[in-house]
């Protein structure tokens, strides 16, 4: 594989960029940075076409490599030693972050036969070693390093029949389909289990002390979430997985979630093994929330994040992919033992100064006399889109349609309960009012903001926009400008609400009012007021960036996050991360549960 390294420019900003490769091409705009480090694509006498994975400048085009026998780029490798890392965490959090043990890397490299890397695939579930041969095919077909990969493939210790994940079409590839666990009662559950675990890991480590070490180790789905919790065991000392692994790919990946019993095994700080995290946004499979949330538990300066296309399956990479690229440079840095470095690409930016878990501080004292709850609903209630999935639905059911199954540990999946009921309770969750505290809350100062017709914004993406059935859009807010447009906004609704004395008053926000009690609350401690907490209740999972680009902005405020019991609902990562008081998640029955759970919280805060 080739690199090359910009050395020209210096004295004009960087280095043309043309479209084609012929001189007479349309210019680019902008230069490319000295400094920066390319992958070669294409390369033609002098002219070279480039994919840009480190510095900026055009993603991608064509320069010459010399000009008035000046060198314009130069051939370069992964850079050898340790690089200059900038610190990642601002370092007014830095003490936040729980110290890192160092990860047990076996000694040596290139553990394979002929000095090739021996590598490790876990496959996702339901599938067999067929299948997951033809993933390995598919997705390492052009990476430059496929002839010095050594793969062996352990399959899932748990039989499973053909139809297990609902794809029958694997026929052709059975019979042997296995797992290395089962999610139950359901996937993507807020209390899921993994039932089989414990099986599996015996498994593995009887594999790993006849098999290992690896160089790698690359997991798909459950077999990456299972890799994940190995790295975990063995950074904390398990003595039968140390030197097990040197890197780790992890496709698809998801973590554990709070309220499951596997909660409380969650990561309990960054892991420092180098290692990709790729998924797709539009994967139908799980709310891709979830695969956002593990890279945060890996030390940004050992994590590539990578975002591609192709839904749920191992990425079908291809030369002109950026994508490519940067897990061939992974690689590439794995295979020669250099120190890997992160490129600056968007997808490792955007998230460089954030990680979990975050180190918190204790509840303080509840203070004396009566608390102010503002009560902040959803400016724009249930709206078309909740009301165009429910006739959906109801056609469906009105045809007689299964619209769910229970499913049966080992031989079937199952799928969320009472699709319509829970739509329902959202639908009513967004036309509620500060009424449903009347019962609970006579001893509260229940306040509540009211919305003027121009205040009435539609934060949302559009339904087309939405990129997987496991979302709503009233679960995204990606626009980068409504970060500011809802300060502006949380600043005069503040301005017109009538506060208590002495404390910060508590905020309780509804959908897609979560939002705006979000941006309120930072507004408040940007004041020097704290909340006297947060409970957001089944708020928008995707924001900004920019909302979360300062770890902790609402500094120790306690915040709650609630969803409804039978909820596929992804992870609230970005509300996690917000701040360094007590966090927590819960589920909710009904509107009274809510109001009850909220209430209660806020009489013990």
């Amino acid at each position: 594989m080739s690199f090359w390294e910009v050395v020209g420019g210096a004295d004009k900003g960087g280095i043309l960029v043309r479209e084609g490769q012929s001189l007479k091409s349309t210019e680019l705009s902008g230069r490319l940075s000295t400094g920066a480090i390319l992958g070669e694509l294409e390369r033609a006498g002098e002219r070279l076409k480039y994919c840009l994975l480190k510095g900026t400048g055009p993603a991608e085009g064509w320069v010459s490599l010399k000009i008035a026998g000046k060198e314009l780029v130069q051939p370069t490798s992964t850079p050898e030693g340790k690089p200059e890392v900038l610190e990642p965490f601002p370092k007014e959090v830095k003490h936040l972050v729980p110290e890192s043990s160092p990860f047990p890397f076996p000694s040596g490299r290139c553990f394979g036969k002929d000095g090739k890397m021996k590598m490790l695939y876990l496959h996702g579930g339901g599938v067999s070693k067929t299948v997951a041969q033809m993933q390995l095919n598919s997705t390492f077909k052009e990476i430059p390093q496929k002839k010095q990969l050594d793969w062996t493939i352990w399959t899932g210790p748990h039989a499973v029949p053909l139809g297990w994940n609902g794809d029958f079409s694997l026929k052709p590839f059975g019979p042997n389909f296995t797992v290395y666990f089962e999610r139950l009662p359901f996937a993507n559950c807020q209390w899921e289990t993994w039932e089989g675990l414990e099986k599996t890991l015996v498994e593995f480590k009887k594999f790993i002390k006849e098999n290992g070490p690896f160089d790698g180790a690359m997991g798909f789905d459950m077999g990456g979430e299972f890799l994940v919790h190995v790295a975990k065991m063995a950074t904390e000392g398990d003595p039968e997985l140390q030197g097990a692994f040197r890197f780790l790919i992890l496709f698809t990946t998801t973590a554990p979630k709070h309220l499951s019993p596997m909660g409380r095994e969650r990561i309990k700080a960054p892991l420092q093994i180098p290692s990709v995290c790729s998924w797709s946004n539009s994967d139908e499979n799980h709310p891709y929330m979830e695969y956002e949330e593990l890279p945060l538990f890996i030390h940004p300066d050992f994590r590539e994040v990578i975002v591609h296309k192709d839904g749920h399956k191992p990425p079908l990479l291809k030369k002109d992919q950026p994508e490519f690229w940067r897990l061939a440079r992974f690689l590439d840095a794995m295979e020669k033992g250099n120190v890997f470095t992160p490129t600056d690409h968007e997808d490792n930016g955007v998230r460089r100064s954030l990680w979990l878990p975050v180190q918190r501080g204790l509840a303080s004292e509840p203070p004396a006399g009566k608390r102010q709850l503002l009560v902040v609903p959803d400016p724009l209630g249930a709206g078309p889109d909740l009301h165009r999935v429910m006739d959906a639905l109801q056609a469906m059911q009105a045809k007689g349609e299964a619209l769910e199954f229970k499913g049966e540990p080992f031989v079937s999946s199952g799928s969320p309960p009472k699709p319509i009921q829970r739509l329902a309770l959202l639908m009513e969750l967004c036309q509620a009012s500060h009424e449903v505290f009347s019962k609970d809350g006579s001893d509260l100062d229940v306040q509540h903001v009211t919305f003027t017709e121009d205040q009435k914004i539609n934060w949302h993406c559009q339904a087309s926009e939405v990129p997987s059935r496991q979302l709503l859009s009233k679960d995204i807010v990606q626009d980068e400008e409504h970060d500011l447009r809802v300060r502006a906004l949380a600043t005069k609704l503040l301005e017109s609400i009538k506060v208590s004395g002495g404390p910060g008053p508590a905020l309780v926000g509804f959908a897609s009012g979560a939002f705006i009690a979000f941006a309120m609350a930072r507004e408040l401690v940007a004041t020097g007021v704290k909340p006297l907490g947060l409970w957001l209740v089944n708020p928008p999972l995707r924001l900004p960036w920019s909302m979360t680009a300062t770890p902790c902005c609402l500094k120790d405020c306690p915040v709650q996050v609630l969803v409804d019991q039978d909820s596929t609902y992804g992870p609230p990562w970005r509300y996690e991360v917000a701040t360094f008081g007590p966090f927590s998640t819960a589920v909710y029955v009904d509107l009274n549960d809510m109001a009850s759970k909220v209430v209660s919280a806020l009489r013990g805060s």
